[in-house]
């Protein structure tokens, strides 16, 4: 008989244990990122009797937790890059609708202007076209501004986010490495795993992939390691933190915000090696939406400011003058680096500028002309207007690396996105500039240390400096080259430079042409592809493509990530269904169990009677 108390009392136990579980999990039927748990229940070992073996009862081996790592790993992922897409589609489609915009994008300002350049050329002399000319220019720079404007605040927004994102980051993996202490412990000190704290601490990594991508390594002693998605740079490593760090980069006048992280006892900017959650997102965006549009944009702004102006220095304006800068020309400088030689020069005299090559040796001047710089004819000129083209045509929409080769004593110019590209050099000698993409780089003659670093945005900066100079509308130099052939050869080319009649609307027509003429983004022979209307259609066909490229891959994610979760939840999910189905038989077994015991106990008073009796 006391087999018969000692099963059913096993069998109470274990029933109850079942009935704890069961109701555990239907309280937690809400609880994010709970996984189901189930009582291991197992036949308890045999023992000896007259009938040689004999069953001896039961008993809950474990509590089970119905989970799968390679679910939640992939889970993690798809997280991870639907926070990706989603903020880089947010982002990109503020900036989309800013310069792609059709009833007010930078095309139909651009467009206005060559319009009111036409209607010039039809009405030379007549002040009411001249002045729409200097309207619509005013109209562009109002629009760049308003641009710049929005660039920046959009930079600043960049640079909060990033700040909020790190310290979520850093939070996230306190509350980690919190509960992987808690693990260790619960796993050293019984052989019953701690369920509901490995829920905890899954939940807290999934938040964590929403802001950067990761991956996880199990640890034997029960701890989990979080490296960044592409393994490059340890998150929690050995359950120590290393945090990022959101401030000002080594270039600090550029105004932004960049990651670091302590490695090796030293601070390094580590925002090359995020990629994933919200944070890989913005950084995409600022690296491959936002400073593409602006260097795209700048790029064929510079092209309209040197092709405008060049072409305005070949005519005369009404009062016989030759023509002057009708904009601002580009004036970009250099940004150092943090970390240069303290005794070296900041860099502020370094410049660049467009200045296309002279035609020859002994030229009188540049432009804007005077009588004393004008070429000695007309052909000079022409040949000196050719070679800006050519220059513009060599433009490309990138960032400039300066670094300093303390063996030459040279600047080697690299692309900024790819260090690895060496585009040239030029002298540290403001006497001997170099053209470098069609832009003249010029040294300042300072003193530099081997190694110092500077950049510069030539096709940023322009936009910011964007400004009609002209303000007079009898400045504008609508007339072009008198046409007399005053040595009769049959030749203008070798005439001296002179204005044609007064009413002469030749360099004005030219300079509408400029709409269709293509000058832009030379091909590997030297022939520009795209006109100045063709660069601002490249680059908001550019952005157009990042927006619908985010559009696409977010909905691909977003599908996977659902099913992810399906997955998830058909394994881990608890289903009250099944849990109400668990709840009556576990109840009955334990009613079945009490039922055992009182029948033995039954029993036994029965004996202690007779024997008594």
């Amino acid at each position: 008989m006391a087999d018969m108390l000692s099963i059913g009392s096993s069998a109470a136990n274990t029933y109850k244990t079942a009935l704890d579980v069961t109701s555990h999990n239907i309280a937690n039927v809400s609880t994010e990122g709970y996984s189901r748990q189930r009582a291991e229940i197992m036949s308890s070992a045999p023992g000896l009797s007259s009938v040689k073996f004999s069953g001896s009862g039961s008993y809950v081996d474990t509590v089970m937790r119905i989970q799968a790592d390679y679910i939640q790993m992939q889970l993690n992922s798809s997280n991870a890059s639907v926070q990706r897409y989603d903020q880089q589609l947010q982002l990109s489609k503020q900036v989309e609708g800013i310069v792609s915009g059709t009833e007010d994008g930078v095309q139909v300002f651009i467009q206005s202007f060559f319009d009111s350049l036409q209607e010039a050329a039809d009405n030379p002399t007549s002040s009411t076209s001249r002045q729409m000319v200097l309207n619509e220019a005013g109209n562009i720079e109002s629009h760049l501004n308003n641009l710049s404007t929005v660039f920046t605040d959009t930079q600043q927004q960049v640079n909060s986010q990033i700040k909020s994102l790190s310290d979520e980051i850093n939070d996230r993996l306190k509350t980690i490495q919190s509960v992987n202490d808690q693990v260790e412990r619960g796993l050293a000190s019984g052989s019953q795993p701690p369920n509901d704290l490995l829920d905890q601490r899954d939940q807290a990594i999934l938040e964590l992939s929403g802001y950067i991508g990761i991956k996880t390594y199990p640890q034997e002693n029960g701890r989990i390691d979080i490296h960044t998605a592409n393994g490059q740079l340890p998150l929690l490593s050995d359950n120590t933190i290393t945090e990022l760090q959101a401030k000002l980069g080594p270039y600090g006048d550029e105004n932004r915000i960049e990651l670091y992280a302590t490695i090796g006892g030293e601070d390094r900017v580590v925002s090359d090696r995020i990629t994933g959650g919200q944070l890989g997102g913005i950084l995409d965006f600022r690296s491959n939406m936002l400073d593409v549009a602006q260097n795209e944009l700048g790029l064929t702004m510079n092209g309209f400011v040197a092709s405008m102006n060049w072409q305005h220095y070949q005519g005369y304006d009404l009062n016989g003058d030759a023509g002057g800068s009708l904009f601002e020309p580009l004036a970009s400088s250099a940004i150092k680096n943090a970390n240069n030689d303290a005794t070296s020069d900041d860099g502020s005299g370094i410049s660049i500028s467009f200045n296309p090559p002279q035609p020859a040796a002994g030229f009188n001047g540049e432009p804007p002309y005077t009588p004393a710089t004008q070429p000695a004819t007309y052909g000079d000129k022409e040949e000196y207007l050719q070679n800006a083209f050519t220059s513009i045509g060599e433009m490309e929409p990138r960032e400039y690396l300066m670094i300093y080769n303390g063996t030459t004593g040279n600047f080697d110019v690299y692309d900024r996105q790819n260090e690895s590209l060496l585009l040239g050099s030029f002298a540290n000698d403001p006497l001997n500039p170099t053209i470098i993409d069609g832009l003249e780089f010029k040294g300042d003659g300072g003193t530099y240390a081997a190694g110092d670093r500077f950049i510069s945005k030539p096709h940023q900066d322009v936009l910011d400096q964007f400004h009609t100079l002209i303000t007079d509308s009898d400045l504008i130099a609508s007339r072009g080259q008198s046409q007399i052939d005053s040595n009769n050869d049959g030749l203008l080319t070798d005439e001296v430079p002179a204005p044609a009649a007064y009413g002469d609307n030749v360099n004005i027509a030219n300079m509408a042409n400029l709409q269709s003429k293509k000058i832009l983004l030379s091909d590997n022979n030297g022939a520009a592809t795209e006109s100045l209307l063709g660069g601002f259609a490249k680059m908001t066909s550019n952005a157009g493509m990042y927006v619908r490229s985010s559009e696409i891959q977010l909905n691909a994610q977003t599908n996977v990530h659902a099913q992810m979760l399906n997955q998830r939840d058909s394994l881990s999910g608890v289903s009250l269904d099944e849990e109400a189905a668990n709840l009556m038989k576990f109840q009955q077994a334990y009613e079945a169990s009490a039922q055992i015991i009182a029948t033995s106990q039954s029993i036994f008073q029965t004996l202690l009677g007779a024997v008594r009796g």
